[in-house]
């Protein structure tokens, strides 16, 4: 018995020394291939790859907008820290004890205090408040060198401490003085009191979109399309001098007294610009009415103010803005990821050519929408 074990185990023990590393390492390649199958994806066939791509893509998008509606949210409230700084002066000088209180030895000028009967840069006089918006306050002054009547919109934004973006509104003005149209307000002038920015415009009597809405609620078809007509007008002229309006919206299109649609405000959206204070250098306009390239703070044109085109439309056919949320973080994040629902889930008898037109023209992305105020503007339903 001890004379056939004994080779069985030499010839086991050689066989184990020859093939060993072999079989070994052949078992380790093996887990190995296991252990790559399983962290490789599996393969899946063309169309599911569109898919999958296509999904992170919009993944990425709803990131990159959440992000920026931070990002939003973070410099207005910032804007409305820094402007309540101006109106309230410098912080005083802080005293220790037993030390003299500073006084500053050059202290800004006051802020004029704006009440009627004020004489603004020694020109125009202040008559009454005709309203308030997010950039300043609007007044009805005469002005005392040309002898008639002007809208004289006073700047709070907190970006008039900055000289640069002083200039640069200086720019923006100039070129929407470029726009000569009926359906756009003439600027005058821009001008300075006491550290304080205010623009001269053609006065309007009448009242804005906005109003007209919340006052009525929805418009008839006919007054909505002599509404958007006069809109493509305006842009269409504004377009073509390169100047783009950036926060178009209700309140800033007024409907005058038996006169043209006006839309006002180009240019002064552009000062809401807060570079240096923002990582996306996102334009503050509002919410409802931006398109998502604007509220993700990409590249913007003319088809931007034609989404706010449609949203304005959207508004005065059903009353009210497709997307609603409880912050402007949520407003931009419904703009840039949910659907416009059809119009008539919100009126009934809403014609499909309407539908058809604004939901297009509130298309998320910008090569989906009109490729100009003309286009748009043949488009309209009959």
């Amino acid at each position: 018995m001890t004379g056939v074990l004994v080779p069985l185990i030499v010839f086991a023990s050689i066989t184990a020394w020859v093939l060993g590393p072999k079989w070994l390492k052949m078992w380790h390649e093996q887990k190995l291939r296991e252990l790559e199958l399983m962290r490789a994806p599996p393969q899946l066939p063309p169309g599911n790859l569109d898919a999958e791509k296509k999904q992170l893509e919009d993944r990425l998008r709803t990131l990159e907008t959440i992000v920026c509606s931070v990002d939003y949210e973070l410099n207005a409230k910032l804007n409305r820290l820094a402007s309540r700084q101006l109106l309230l002066g410098p912080a005083p000088a802080k005293e220790t004890f037993g030390s003299a209180p500073t006084i500053a030895s050059n202290p800004p000028p006051p802020h004029p205090s704006f009440t009627t009967g004020h004489l603004l840069a020694g020109r125009f006089l202040l008559d009454r408040r005709l309203g308030e918006g997010g950039m300043g306050a609007v007044w009805l002054a005469r002005d005392e060198k040309l002898g008639e009547l002007v809208a004289v919109k006073v700047i709070r934004d907190a970006l008039i401490a900055d000289p640069n973006a002083i200039e640069r509104f200086k720019r923006e003005v100039s070129a929407a003085r470029r726009v000569h149209h009926h359906n756009v307000v003439r600027l005058h002038d821009l001008g300075e009191e006491n550290g304080l920015l205010f623009l001269s415009m053609e006065f309007v009597d009448g009242e804005n979109v906005a109003d007209r809405i919340h006052r009525r609620g929805p418009l008839p078809f006919a007054e909505v399309r002599q509404l958007a007509l006069q809109l493509c007008d305006g842009l269409e002229a504004a377009h073509a001098a390169g100047v783009i309006h950036r926060d178009l919206k209700p309140a800033n299109v007024l409907l005058s007294n038996g006169g043209p649609v006006k839309i006002i405000d180009f240019g002064v959206a552009k000062l809401a610009q807060l570079e240096g204070m923002t990582a996306t250098n996102l334009i503050l306009g509002t919410p409802e009415y931006m398109a998502p390239e604007q509220i993700r703070g990409a590249a913007i044109d003319a088809r931007t103010d034609l989404y706010a085109v449609g949203m304005i439309l959207h508004e005065a056919i059903v009353g009210r803005t497709p997307f609603k949320g409880d912050s402007p973080i949520a407003v931009g994040f419904a703009a840039c990821t949910q659907v416009v629902p059809p119009l008539s889930t919100a009126r009934a008898d809403v014609p499909d050519a309407w539908d058809a037109f604004v939901r297009r023209a509130l298309a998320k992305e910008p090569a989906e929408r009109f490729a100009s105020a003309a286009e748009m503007r043949a488009s309209l339903p009959a």
